[in-house]
């Protein structure tokens, strides 16, 4: 370890990988913590390396200083086109749209047009926040059980596809906020296609995680290097032609196109070759879905959440319960308090996420007595008392929990802060990794897997729990989703904090635990960004944890009865930006290869 930190010293790649093979090789050196956390050829049965003794040192990621706007992406080329935009006067709106038309090319495996998103919107002038879902939607010809006969078809094939709602929010978004011709939103992301972008180190993991992609004759013309027989590396250089023709359709005829145009009906025919039960109709009669954010008081602070189908009443159900403690830095100064800090966070995480089987579509269940709830500071004060100091259940049916959670994966999310005053926090998915796995031959949009997101009756998960019943398939239905876009704001009603997360399940933990670190624990943005992180979805009975948590925290939890699960992958990858009255402080997750730009 002396000899790969010094290496990271120094500086010089060239000299961190030879030093560390040698050492490797002579038995005296272990990956630094932030290798160990994106390492996914970790041995299985024996800790190797055993969790750290002692705090580990930074990771390599920067954080950013800014006076004026900020923009937080998965890529830094993605993240310089929306601080453009803010410098050429665009509306925060603009900035966020250009960044992800562009993050549909470098981060093309985990969003894209053929996807859905969920923007958070905040407006300094009017003091209020906005929700746009964008998310998909399930066909007309959708139906309760129609992935019985083979559970494969959530995720991959013509079965598991929504329709698509990225495009549609870009266009609704730009028609109500935009300031800048739509054409020049996507004339970055357009150029970016032309010239070609490299392969991603998360964009070549991807390949190996959804291997079925080289089965597509479009991905595998890609990705897939035919002299060695396997996917492309990192830094090889990708040119979608059939994808940047689109993106040129779209500049030209604008972002309704692909529901009610020319590329409708290219798209139509792709969905068709593909066998999907999507038809034109169902393009036509998408529509996104506005509505306020939902307001959560914190500690004299205002945090704003999005709604259901979204995860955000969970963050924010998360924070209310943990609020009546009062965390402070002291909450984790010493060994004990931070083991007791610790488990009561992880408590809430369990009995909150014993409510997530709860949450539906509001246009299809009945969720307002729920909502009632889970915005209560009562109901919250209720549950926080049950929480012991001394003891935690193994049994889900104790925090009320009865059904098992889909999982949701690739997914990619953006901060942003304007110049203004006003911020977007925006989380965008295909679903699973490069979606369904397939490629339009005419349009070169990725499909996304959205379907997967749904619960089906009689099926049952590892652990035979069933799925959730408000969260079954219906006809143009949006399915749950864990994506938590979150703006913290002042009592001056300046932004204090954008944050959100990509990362499936772990999102709501990883945006919850970062908060806490920042507005409670007194931490910067890079070490809540940094810190290693721990997460309890209540099913399966046990507590996720990153490489880089002490030995000694995870011996205490254990006494307390936690079982304790370390993973080997990157798990949650978050954008945080925050502000205070010196400066903006931004930072990309050091798990990914993303950047932040601004002025």
């Amino acid at each position: 370890m002396t000899y790969c930190n010094r290496a990271v010293l120094l500086g010089t790649a060239g000299i961190l990988l030879a030093l560390c093979t040698l050492a490797l090789y002579v038995g005296i050196c272990t990956p630094t913590w932030w290798e160990m956390a994106v390492d996914k050829k970790a041995p299985k049965g024996a800790l190797h390396p055993p969790n750290p003794e002692i705090p580990q040192p930074p990771s390599p990621s920067t954080q950013h200083v800014f006076q004026n706007a900020a923009v937080c992406s998965d890529s830094d080329v993605c993240s310089r086109v929306g601080r453009d935009i803010f410098t050429r006067g665009g509306h925060v709106v603009d900035a966020a749209i250009a960044t992800m038309f562009c993050l549909g090319l470098t981060n093309m495996q985990s969003m894209g047009i053929g996807g859905g998103f969920i923007m958070n919107l905040y407006l300094r002038e009017q003091q209020k926040a906005y929700t746009l879902d964008a998310r998909e939607i399930s066909a007309s010809a959708a139906f309760e059980s129609m992935h019985l006969h083979n559970p494969k078809t959530t995720i991959e094939g013509p079965l598991s596809l929504g329709t698509p709602g990225e495009l549609m929010g870009y266009w609704e978004a730009h028609q109500r906020f935009g300031r800048l011709p739509w054409r020049d939103l996507v004339a970055p992301a357009i150029k970016v296609c032309e010239q070609g972008f490299p392969i991603s180190r998360h964009m070549e993991d991807s390949t190996k995680i959804n291997p079925r992609i080289q089965y597509d004759p479009m991905l595998r013309s890609l990705l897939f290097n035919e002299t060695t027989g396997t996917f492309r590396r990192m830094g090889s250089i990708v040119r979608p032609t059939k994808l940047c023709e689109t993106l040129r359709m779209v500049a030209e005829n604008g972002g309704s196109d692909l529901y009610n145009g020319t590329l409708a009906d290219l798209f139509v025919e792709d969905l068709k070759e593909l066998g999907s039960i999507i038809t034109r109709e169902d393009l036509q009669a998408y529509r996104v879905k506005w509505s306020d954010s939902i307001p959560i008081k914190m500690n004299g602070d205002i945090m704003y959440i999005i709604p259901p189908p979204g995860s955000g009443l969970l963050l924010g159900f998360i924070m209310k319960i943990l609020k009546g403690y009062h965390f402070t830095p002291e909450n984790i100064a010493t060994k004990n308090e931070t083991i007791r800090t610790y488990h009561r966070i992880i408590e809430a995480f369990k009995w909150t996420y014993g409510k997530r089987t709860e949450i539906g579509d509001p246009d299809f269940v009945d969720i307002s007595q729920l909502v009632k709830d889970l915005t209560s500071d009562e109901y919250a004060e209720n549950i926080r008392v049950k929480i012991e100091d001394t003891f935690t259940s193994q049994e889900p049916k104790d925090y009320g929990g009865n059904f098992h959670i889909s999982e949701d994966h690739g997914t990619a999310h953006i901060s942003l802060l304007a110049p203004n005053g006003d911020a977007i926090s925006v989380t965008s998915s295909v679903n699973f990794y490069f979606g369904c796995g397939n490629m339009g031959n005419r349009t070169g949009i990725i499909f996304n897997s959205g379907m997967d997101d749904f619960s089906s009756p009689g099926l049952k998960n590892y652990f035979g729990l069933p799925g959730s019943p408000p969260n079954y398939i219906r006809p143009r239905k949006r399915a749950l989703s864990s994506m938590s876009p979150t703006i913290v704001v002042g009592t001056d009603g300046n932004v204090k904090l954008v944050i959100g997360a990509a990362g499936g399940t772990k999102i709501t933990t990883a945006v919850a635990m970062a908060t806490m670190r920042i507005l409670w624990f007194g931490q910067d943005v890079k070490e809540a960004v940094d810190a290693p992180r721990f997460h309890h979805q209540l099913i399966p009975m046990w507590v996720d944890y990153e490489y880089g948590t002490q030995d000694y925290l995870v011996d205490g939890l254990e006494e307390l009865g936690h079982k304790m699960n370390r993973y080997n992958y990157r798990g949650s990858i978050i954008c945080a930006i925050k502000r205070n009255d010196t400066a903006i402080y931004g930072n990309a997750d050091f798990r990914k290869e993303g950047d932040v730009f601004g002025f």
